[in-house]
């Protein structure tokens, strides 16, 4: 019996690109061989036509499953939503810009097996990525990376990177403990499964061209108190044991 790969997308206003988007993803999943696939798109509250597309690529293709639903409340919510839905034996994160092509995961896979780890993660950062960022994005990437580091001695360079491969077991005893809804739920899920002594991995990703970075002011805001709010939980409160 074939193993299965969950693809979690979740996606907020993409009705330009989500259709291309879910192209490449089916046509690397299909290329992987003795593996069965399921994609799963959360539609997170969508301003624009996103929901249209999708439930059109659906008539017409069959392939996906939808999650959809008012008003927005977040990537990391998302992202919970759609791993709690998956039934595969593998649950993948992939951000639904294309920033990050899905072919990445024939690497991840690989990564995961040779080295029995329950995380596979991308890192901006590390030996052998390509990355073109703005020295803003790059600023503040490192002032993350060393906030984090220092806070709780995770093993990663990266927390953020928009594409993650998990084993679904341990990743779904450990997502239901978080509760951060927006950006810092990576570095929460992150936290709680290496408190749970899950092996996490890094592997090098490739980004072609500029990235145009959504990220506003009152996100980083956002993200810090969320930070802040999970250094709490973590050693205050003890919430994730």
């Amino acid at each position: 019996m074939n193993e299965t790969v969950s693809v979690i997308i979740p996606a907020y206003n993409e009705e330009e690109r989500i259709t291309q988007t879910l192209l490449e993803t089916i046509k690397v999943l299909k290329s992987l061989k003795g593996m069965d696939h399921e994609i799963i798109i959360v539609d997170d509250g969508s301003t624009d036509r996103t929901c249209d597309a999708l439930k059109k690529f659906q008539n017409e293709f069959g392939e996906i499953q939808i999650v959809s639903y008012q008003p927005n409340t977040g990537k990391g919510n998302a992202l919970k939503r759609g791993a709690l839905k998956a039934s595969g034996d593998y649950i993948l994160f992939m951000d639904a810009d294309l920033d990050l092509h899905p072919s990445h995961i024939k690497d991840f896979l690989k990564l995961m097996k040779a080295s029995a780890a329950d995380a596979v993660i991308g890192s901006k950062t590390i030996e052998g990525s390509e990355v073109t960022v703005s020295f803003k994005r790059k600023f503040l990437s490192k002032g993350y990376y060393y906030l984090i580091k220092f806070l709780f001695k995770l093993p990663v360079t990266d927390t953020q990177t928009g594409f993650k491969l998990f084993k679904s077991r341990p990743l779904k005893d450990c997502i239901a403990r978080a509760l951060v809804e927006k950006y810092a739920f990576d570095l929460e899920l992150l936290v709680i499964m290496n408190s749970k002594d899950c092996k996490i991995v890094e592997s090098p990703v490739h980004i072609s061209g500029p990235r145009l970075s959504r990220i506003r002011a009152r996100d980083v805001f956002s993200v810090f108190w969320d930070t802040m709010a999970i250094f709490r939980r973590f050693y205050l409160n003890r919430s994730y044991a």
